[in-house]
């Protein structure tokens, strides 16, 4: 359950965000795309309910898109001085907030356990569904739309693979999905395996 003051917490936020100012409409959208996803996640929030499956990690995002809104204000104006005012507020609530009930959330179809990207660290290996596999390497929120919806940019590297022709690929997942967290030390050394076999392959054309 969420902590019950942060019901009213982004109640009150949402009741003190300024409207954007018309100097900050431009630059194609992004900062009314900003605007929009603060509004709408206030909104999930104050309804006992969560736009990535995490409250927490709702609040995070929150006070990060302020944080921004906040970057592009112009110096000391009104709208300045309450993004930054509402970020903290914002961070604060994020403190408070529970984990998510039941995390891991069960086992995944490649048989570990399924956690939010923002729960990975730096020593897990992961597979993202439908993509990616292998040291996890950052993940954050991506630009939100112009709705204010917003997916999730995780970061595993590829640099494990023979063939990679990248050091790292990029995966954009929907809000709620869980990442797969595998046994790094069996993934570690199957792909050592796989990459020996490779080089010998490539090597004896």
């Amino acid at each position: 359950m969420p902590a019950p003051d942060n019901r009213l917490r982004a109640q009150h936020l949402a009741d003190r965000l300024p409207p954007l100012p018309p100097a900050m409409r431009g630059n194609a959208g992004r900062e009314r795309a900003r605007h929009a996803f603060v509004t709408r996640t206030l909104a999930a929030l104050r309804t006992d309910r969560s736009v990535t499956g995490d409250r927490a990690e709702d609040w995070r995002r929150v006070a990060s898109e302020l944080a921004m809104l906040w970057q592009m204000a112009a110096p000391g104006d009104d709208f300045q001085v309450a993004v930054l005012e509402l970020e903290a507020l914002a961070r604060q609530a994020a403190d408070l907030e529970p984990a998510p009930a039941g995390l891991p959330s069960g086992t995944g179809p490649l048989g570990g356990d399924l956690i939010f990207p923002w729960q990975a660290g730096a020593d897990d290996w992961i597979a993202v569904p439908d993509g990616p596999a292998g040291p996890f390497m950052s993940t954050a929120m991506a630009m939100p739309d112009q709705a204010g919806i917003a997916r999730t940019v995780v970061i595993v590297s590829q640099r494990h693979r023979y063939h990679a022709g990248s050091s790292h690929a990029d995966a954009y997942i929907e809000n709620g999905i869980r990442i797969e967290r595998l046994d790094a030390e069996a993934e570690r050394a199957r792909a050592r395996e796989r990459w020996n076999e490779d080089h010998c392959a490539w090597h004896s054309r």
